[in-house]
């Protein structure tokens, strides 16, 4: 899968799941522990097309999902209430 075609599947996805789930949670814990769970089903999948049980077809679409979420989560950060939140550098 191209990288454009892959960034536009997971932003269509960051769309539908906003107006399926408008309200984030506030608490970084929980908007992790969504995260969590969506890599989790990633990982599941993962494990089941390894075994042979699975599709490629059921990995993308909880790749997707994870990324969304981790969209969702970046998207949702409080930056007022961190001032170090300025200070942080992507390698």
């Amino acid at each position: 899968m191209n990288i454009e075609i892959a960034l536009a599947q997971i932003f269509s996805e960051v769309e539908r799941a906003e107006k399926l789930h408008p309200d984030w949670p506030t608490n970084p814990i929980h908007q992790a522990a969504i995260v969590t769970e969506e890599a989790g089903e990633l990982l599941q999948a993962s494990l089941n097309h390894n075994e042979r049980r699975g599709s490629k077809k059921a990995m993308i679409t909880e790749a997707i999902h994870t990324a969304a979420s981790v969209i969702r989560f970046l998207k949702n950060i409080n930056e007022e209430s961190d001032e170090s939140f300025h200070n942080v550098s992507v390698p």
